[in-house]
C-alpha cells in the first residue's frame, strides 16, 4: 500500500530527497520514478493513475532535480548566471533589467551574484553557478572590481561579457567609446559650440581615452583643430576618493573637484562645451555652475553620458549620451544561445560585439 507523504516538522531542515525516497513512498520501482519525473508523464510505458502518483508525492516531498545529473542528461537548466559588482550600481542597473527581460523571453530566468561585498566573492559567485548547472553566464562585473575571469570562462565556457576583459578567447558586447565622444562632441559642435572640454575623474579609464579619441575626431571633421579639445583630468585622492576601491563606487563629486574643472575649462580655457564623464558628474555640473553664476546652456553646455533617468529631473534637463543597453542585452543574450546551441567549446575565436550609443537631447545642450 503506497504510504502518504508527510511534511517536514515547523523549524526542521528537510533532507534532499531522492528518486528512492519517492518511490518507496509510490510502492515502485525507482526506475519508475525516474522515467516520470525525467521523461515526462506523458511516458507510454507508467499508467497514467501512476504517473499522477509520482508527480503528486514529488511535489509533496518537495524534490528538486540534481543540476548535475540533468547536465548528464543533456537537459537544460533555463537558468543563466548574471554577475555583478553590485545590482545597485546606477551605471549597470539598466543592463541588469534587460538582461532579465530578454532571458525571460528566452524562457530562462537570472539567477544574479553580487561579486563586491567580500574578497572572493567573484570566485564564489562563480562556483556556485556551475554548481546549480546555469546554461551561461552574464558578467557585468566592471575591470576596476576584482575577479578571475579566466577561472570563470573555464568553468563556464557559455560566458559573455560586457566590455572586453581582455581574455583572447573571449565573447564580449561593448558600446563603442569612439563613437560614444564623436556623437557628443558632434551635437556640440552642430549647436555652434566651438571650443570643447572633457571632465573626467579617473583618466586611467580605457573608456574615457576613447571618447577623447572620439571628440577630437569630430572637431577634426568641422575642420577644427583637435587640440581645441581641453581635458580635465580628476588625481586621485586629491579631494577624495575618485576611484572606486574593492566594494563601493563613490558618486559624490567634490565641490573642490567641481570648482577645479569650471575653473580650468570654462573661465581659463573659454570652454563653451563640456562633455562629462558621466550623467552624475555632469549633473552636479549644473548645479555647480549655477552657483558660480554661469547659464547652461547660455554660457557653456553639458553633454552626459549614461541617458540615467535623473537627467529629466536636473535643471536644465540633460542631454546624454544613451548607451542602448536594451540593444547590449539583446546582443548579449544572442550569443549565449549561440554558444549553447552550438555545444561545449573550451577554445572559441575571440568575437567582439560592438553597439553604436545614441544622443538624447535635453534642454542642456
Amino acid at each position: 500500500m503506497p504510504k502518504t507523504a508527510t511534511p517536514a516538522a515547523p523549524g526542521h531542515r528537510r533532507k534532499t530527497v531522492r528518486l528512492i525516497d519517492i518511490a518507496k513512498q509510490a510502492g515502485v520501482s525507482v526506475s519508475v520514478v525516474g522515467s516520470v519525473l525525467n521523461g515526462g508523464r506523458g511516458n507510454s510505458r507508467v499508467a497514467p493513475a501512476t504517473a499522477d502518483r509520482i508527480t503528486t508525492l514529488a511535489r509533496q516531498l518537495n524534490y528538486r532535480p540534481s543540476p548535475t545529473a540533468q547536465q548528464l542528461r543533456g537537459k537544460r537548466s533555463n537558468v543563466f548566471g548574471l554577475l555583478v559588482a553590485s545590482a545597485g550600481d546606477p551605471l549597470t542597473s539598466y543592463l541588469v533589467e534587460h538582461l532579465d527581460e530578454e532571458a525571460v523571453k528566452h524562457g530562462c530566468q537570472t539567477l544574479i551574484g553580487n561579486t563586491a561585498v567580500a574578497p572572493g566573492r567573484f570566485e564564489a559567485c562563480v562556483e556556485e553557478f556551475v554548481s546549480r548547472g546555469v546554461d551561461g553566464i552574464f558578467c557585468i562585473v566592471h575591470s576596476i572590481f576584482p575577479g578571475d575571469r579566466k577561472l570563470l570562462l573555464e568553468r563556464c565556457p557559455n560566458t559573455v561579457f560586457y566590455c572586453d576583459p581582455g581574455l583572447p578567447n573571449a565573447t564580449f558586447v561593448e558600446v563603442d567609446q569612439v563613437a560614444a565622444g564623436q556623437k557628443a562632441a558632434a551635437h556640440l559642435l552642430q549647436t555652434g559650440r566651438e571650443r570643447l572640454g572633457f571632465a573626467i575623474l579617473d583618466p586611467a579609464q580605457p573608456a574615457g581615452k576613447d571618447r577623447v579619441i572620439g571628440i577630437k575626431a569630430a572637431l577634426t571633421e568641422r575642420g577644427l583643430p583637435a587640440s581645441q579639445l581641453d581635458v580635465f583630468k580628476g588625481k586621485r585622492g586629491s579631494a577624495g576618493p575618485l576611484r572606486p576601491d574593492a566594494r563601493t563606487i563613490i558618486w559624490d563629486t567634490p565641490d573642490e573637484v567641481l570648482d577645479q574643472i569650471i575653473d580650468q575649462l570654462v573661465l581659463q580655457n573659454r570652454c563653451d562645451g563640456i562633455v562629462a564623464n558621466d550623467d552624475f558628474l555632469a549633473s552636479a555640473l549644473l548645479k555647480r555652475l549655477r552657483k558660480r553664476g554661469l547659464a547652461v546652456p547660455g554660457d557653456v553646455a553639458v553633454v552626459g553620458y549614461l541617458n540615467h533617468y535623473l537627467c529629466e529631473h536636473v535643471d536644465p534637463p540633460l542631454t546624454s549620451v544613451d548607451l542602448r543597453h536594451h540593444a547590449v542585452a539583446k546582443a548579449m543574450t544572442q550569443a549565449v544561445q549561440e554558444m549553447i546551441d552550438e555545444g561545449p567549446a573550451l577554445n572559441r575565436e575571440r568575437q567582439a560585439i560592438s553597439i553604436k550609443p545614441l544622443v538624447v537631447v535635453r534642454d542642456s545642450a
